[in-house]
């Protein structure tokens, strides 16, 4: 069996050019480096470069070894991060939230059914989540669209929709209804990580001024004595909570609500079946 070092070598000859960028970038020196090309020749039976005084290049046959060699290192990669992947998945469950509230309502629902196993969870805009979970680097996700791909296994579990929550003394407070393209211009008071729902902010109202909060804490206060604008959720607004003293009018934009779906590989649906039998279209909401 081939050393893959060998390759490892070639490949960074071929790219370099010179056998010393080739020895600088792998941390040798030029005569190990040129004693290991002339024993992966002497291995292979095969001469891959035209040696002269000072200088080594590959011939057409060191050529083509060099993107063999340059393809089988990436597959050797591939290899290693999908069986690294493998094996955390037996001892980690690691999922994506595409926004705020699914984390927070599924959290102690996966910390139950998962006991015992190390969670791990991002919670951001879930463009990548199919290829995440493709590549298994999640085991589970929450879009807020159904992926509608035969490579999934996806369940509604709810939805939420935004509110604009208003001082009573704004100008836009007496207003049952209110579109994102009324508040284009605002000043905004916003939490950092919101998931998906920032790209619609960046999209819909691309004229307001965002004054960005990294803690949930730090957020309410401000909100609490401030004139600004902050979004609401109907999450929290159905319970009661996060009123702070203001009027919630929600918005008409289809794009300020939304449904969500827990996703795995369809592969995998008889693992996760339990989960997917506990959780329902209305769990949240």
């Amino acid at each position: 069996m081939i050393d893959i070092r060998l390759l490892e070598q070639l490949d960074a000859f071929s790219s370099l050019g010179t056998l010393s960028s080739a020895a600088e970038y792998l941390h040798t020196s030029q005569p190990a480096l040129s004693r290991s090309m002339k024993q992966l020749e002497d291995y292979l039976g095969l001469t891959l470069f035209i040696r002269s005084r000072n200088h080594l290049a590959l011939n057409e046959t060191g050529k083509k070894a060099a993107e063999y060699a340059h393809q089988l290192l990436l597959s050797a990669e591939d290899f290693e991060q999908r069986i690294r992947a493998y094996d955390r998945s037996l001892h980690t469950i690691s999922a994506g939230f595409c926004a705020p509230v699914p984390q927070m309502v599924l959290t102690p629902v996966f910390s139950a059914y998962f006991s015992g196993m190390t969670l791990a969870f991002d919670m951001k805009d879930d463009s990548d989540f199919k290829d995440q979970l493709l590549s298994h680097h999640y085991q589970l996700a929450v879009l807020h669209e159904d992926p509608s791909d035969a490579r999934f296994t996806a369940k509604k579990i709810g939805h939420e929709e935004l509110f604009i929550s208003l001082v009573p003394q704004h100008p836009l407070a007496e207003r049952k209804l209110l579109s994102l393209n009324d508040l284009n211009g605002l000043t905004i008071l916003l939490l950092q990580d919101i998931g998906f729902w920032a790209r619609m902010h960046r999209e819909k109202t691309p004229d307001s001024q965002y004054l960005r909060q990294q803690d949930r804490s730090s957020f309410r206060e401000i909100a609490r004595n401030s004139p600004y604008p902050i979004f609401s959720s109907s999450y929290y607004l159905n319970r009661g909570n996060d009123s702070l003293g203001r009027i919630s009018i929600p918005l008409a934009d289809p794009e300020a609500r939304t449904e969500y779906y827990l996703v795995c590989l369809a592969s995998e649906k008889e693992k996760y079946a339990d989960l997917f039998r506990q959780l329902g279209p209305e769990t949240i909401s």
